[in-house]
């Protein structure tokens, strides 16, 4: 049986061209390696409390995710601010309010932004202004933070909020990844801080991807990882792993950078396309989930270089514990399981609570994600960026990994979805 479509990764970026293609009265066939939808986001249960283990954060700034979000009905909720803050200056903890510590992480971050306005005019076009954002685009995090003057603490605390952003290796991830979030949050660290960790799906991101997969008719099956992608002529055939072959007129690859090397192509991706799947995107981070009983108030403590070295307060619970959120640079460094390592790693960034239980998952070791969202490496822009965009034939690439937008989050799957299925069903005409 031959489609018009078939759809290749069930994240949002797969599951929103899906629909696009089926709206459009194309038939479309999506095939997802796990036995879930979502990607890298994932609503689960852990011991009776709902958690987002993958992306989870929206915001009306982010245009495609709130457009979805009022289409499906679907309500919000905003987190509170921690009643105190915690910032280390090499072994020193020091203590204060959020507006305290925002004011110092302003000064280091309005000084990294320096010069974001002429670089990125419009954030949902970076290629508007290209020789401007070039000079940036060839610069690590922290290639630009030598460029920049700080004391200590400005350093120190920059530094976290840059790791906590960066997923990643601050040597590794590109100064770019900085100035696009800043850049398409208002030009303001606050609203930054706010898009990124303030505001959740009440019933979590699975009911937004249900309600996107549900408008239209989309044959989908899971736990069916894709081999090979072959285009003969006018026509598209996808192999599985299991051997079995789908033939269609059209393809749209749906998985993040850095799985895109396991997938065979044939004839191969262009070469500009393969040098940027060798290089990949540089984040390796860990998102790990800690309840620990101790003061019941919320708190909120950043260290750089520690293994979780963002923690937050999201729920404070009656028998005196709390669930806590951390976010680190690499997963290697986490482990969930090591119940007194995480312990140990507690007592150095949020020193005074017992650690009850900790959960995560490895989306570095995840074979279908190898990281966690878009950090794009130093000269993505420049060399990349265009080139991952433009169509191979009948196929075409998709994901929030080389969305115009906000690359990394649910809204630049979105997008990259929309745009995406709008071209394969014209392909498939």
């Amino acid at each position: 049986m031959t489609r018009d479509v078939i759809v290749v990764g069930g994240g949002f970026a797969g599951v929103t061209a899906a629909r696009e293609i089926a709206l459009r009265g194309r038939s479309v066939l999506l095939l997802e390696a796990r036995d879930r939808l979502g990607g890298r986001t994932w609503s689960a249960d852990w011991d009776g409390i709902p958690i987002e283990y993958g992306g989870a954060w929206v915001h009306w700034h982010q245009p495609h995710t709130w457009s979805e979000i009022t289409r499906a009905g679907l309500r919000v909720e905003v987190s509170a601010d921690a009643q105190r803050a915690h910032w280390w200056v090499g072994h020193e903890r020091r203590e204060g309010t959020i507006a305290e510590r925002d004011a110092i992480a302003e000064r280091g971050w309005n000084r990294f932004v320096d010069g974001v306005r002429e670089a990125l005019p419009n954030p949902h076009d970076p290629l508007l202004a290209l020789d401007e954002l070039a000079r940036f685009d060839r610069l690590t995090i922290a290639e630009r933070l030598e460029q920049i003057e700080l004391d200590d603490e400005e350093r120190a605390v920059l530094e976290a909020e840059l790791e906590s952003l960066a997923s990643g290796s601050l040597d590794e991830v590109g100064a770019v990844s900085v100035l696009r979030t800043h850049a398409l949050s208002g030009y303001s660290l606050a609203l930054a801080q706010y898009t990124g960790g303030r505001v959740t799906l009440a019933d979590g991101t699975g009911a937004l991807l249900e309600a996107i997969v549900s408008a239209a008719p989309v044959e989908m099956r899971l736990a069916t990882p894709v081999a090979a992608v072959r285009a003969h002529g006018g026509r598209v055939e996808v192999e599985t792993r299991a051997g079995a072959v789908h033939a269609a007129a059209a393809a749209v690859v749906a998985v993040p950078l850095n799985v895109l090397g396991a997938i065979e192509f044939e004839p191969a991706l262009s070469e500009g396309k393969q040098e940027a799947i060798t290089l990949g995107q540089g984040s390796r981070g860990a998102k790990i989930f800690l309840r620990a009983r101790g003061a019941g108030r919320r708190e909120n403590a950043i260290r750089p270089g520690h293994p979780f070295g963002y923690l937050d307060t999201e729920v404070l619970f009656e028998d005196g514990t709390q669930l806590q959120i951390g976010f680190g640079i690499d997963a290697g460094r986490c482990n969930a399981s090591d119940f007194a390592g995480v312990q140990r790693a507690l007592d150095e960034i949020l020193p005074g609570y017992e650690l009850v239980a900790a959960t995560a998952h490895d989306w570095l070791a995840d074979e279908y994600a190898r990281g966690t969202w878009a950090t794009h490496r130093p000269g993505w822009y420049t060399r990349h960026h265009a080139e991952m965009r433009r169509a191979e034939g009948r196929i075409l690439l998709a994901g929030s990994d080389i969305a115009n937008g906000w690359s990394g989050f649910i809204d630049g799957a979105i997008e990259s979805g929309l745009e995406t299925g709008a071209r394969a069903a014209a392909l498939a005409s």
